[in-house]
């Protein structure tokens, strides 16, 4: 595991500026997190498909709105990664004194 080191000469005050930080950060990942599964949801009931089974297998062609909602589903998917991602990264990070 890496570390990661800041100096500062308010130590006290500095984690607990970060750790709300990380924690409000945490929180607005969730509710993009949550904003985006509902979108995903509505394509999944629509097409009948999961989304990972959608990236894996569609292609524009094949959704009966064609092109553009192909792009609107795609990019929420990706989203959803990226916002796992950074959440996942932010629940990683633990405080360790010195």
């Amino acid at each position: 595991m890496a570390k990661v080191i800041l100096k500062t000469n308010k130590p006290s005050e500095a984690t607990k500026v970060l750790k709300e930080a990380l924690e409000l950060e945490a929180s607005r990942i969730k509710y993009s997190l949550n904003l985006a599964r509902n979108r995903l949801k509505k394509f999944e009931r629509k097409y009948e498909i999961s989304s990972s089974k959608f990236i894996a297998d569609w292609s524009a062609e094949e959704l009966k709105g064609g092109d553009m909602e192909y792009v609107e589903w795609a990019g929420e998917y990706r989203l959803a990664l990226r916002l796992n991602e950074r959440l996942a990264t932010i629940k990683s990070i633990e405080y360790v004194a010195s």
